[in-house]
């Protein structure tokens, strides 16, 4: 077994296919087929299902994949280390956003960790939030900008950013754009417009929905906040936005939740061995 075809295994399943993994690891598709190949009879196991377009783990290798990140991720602290009593840094550094997010610590953070750290290799990937939290404890991601209702998930090193209440989204001469509050049970009876499942907002509407015994059944389910508000000002239907996220748009009116326990928050998570690489991004951002 050999450090470079565990490499090649990561890069193929965070790049989808062979073809695209060999691009992120510089080697040719051949090389990183042949690897893996190799790699499966040595461990008498096959990693990946090669009959559809795109490849996928088999169940032996999504039980691998968490043991071979965690070997990675200790070659990598070995390095770590011995870069930072040479008093230099180098590796990677996977970042994820959910998407659309539009918060300025976050982009002022990745120019900083470009331009001063010139050795650290930084992506940014977007993703709903429930993706990117389960990229960070598979590995796949260092660090990840995500939003999530109720307790921060106990797993994992969270820094809440913003705590936010759950707001009805309407046009300015909808019915209830007048109303004070409005009841969860209403709201869900309107043609109602929400994120999809896996954010935040979404997991927050869920459990209010929960809570009354119904359930929430979008008419329109789009993936940015500004689709929900663009919808909403047509008055084609019903927004549900955190109240943060409605006050950035113009031409809607937002109605709080008369359910005070319908709330999300948006906060940075990692885990809670985090590389050099992601401590330093974390200090950047003031966490």
């Amino acid at each position: 077994m050999e450090l470079h075809q565990l490499r090649y295994v990561t890069a193929v399943v965070d790049a989808g296919t062979f073809t695209a993994g060999a691009q992120t690891v510089r080697v040719s598709q051949s090389g990183v087929s042949t690897q893996i190949a190799k790699l499966e009879r040595e461990l008498g196991v096959t990693l990946f299902d090669r009959t559809s377009r795109r490849v996928s783990l088999t169940a032996e290798g999504r039980t691998l994949l968490p043991v071979i990140r965690q070997a990675l991720t200790g070659i990598d602290a070995v390095t770590d280390t011995a870069n930072a009593i040479r008093g230099v840094m180098t590796g990677s550094l996977r970042v994820g956003a959910v998407t659309g997010l539009t918060w300025d610590p976050l982009v002022d953070a990745l120019a900083v960790m470009h331009d001063s750290h010139p050795g650290i290799d930084v992506r940014l990937i977007e993703g709903l939030s429930d993706d990117l939290m389960r990229a960070v404890r598979d590995g796949g991601l260092d660090v990840a900008v995500a939003g999530w209702a109720g307790d921060a998930p106990a797993d994992l090193l969270t820094r809440v950013i913003v705590e936010d209440a759950l707001c009805a989204v309407l046009a300015p001469d909808h019915p209830w754009a007048s109303s004070t509050t409005l009841d969860t049970a209403h709201l869900l009876t309107a043609d109602l417009i929400s994120l999809p499942v896996g954010t935040g907002a979404r997991a927050a509407l869920d459990a209010a929905a929960a809570r009354i015994g119904m359930t929430a059944t979008p008419r329109w389910e789009v993936t940015t906040p500004a689709q929900v508000s663009l919808l909403a000002r047509r008055g084609i239907g019903v927004g549900a936005l955190s109240e943060n996220t409605a006050a950035g748009f113009d031409g809607i009116v937002a109605v709080p939740l008369a359910d005070a326990a319908a709330r999300s928050s948006l906060g940075v998570v990692s885990r809670r061995d985090p590389s050099a690489a992601a401590q330093a991004f974390r200090s950047l951002l003031r966490l």
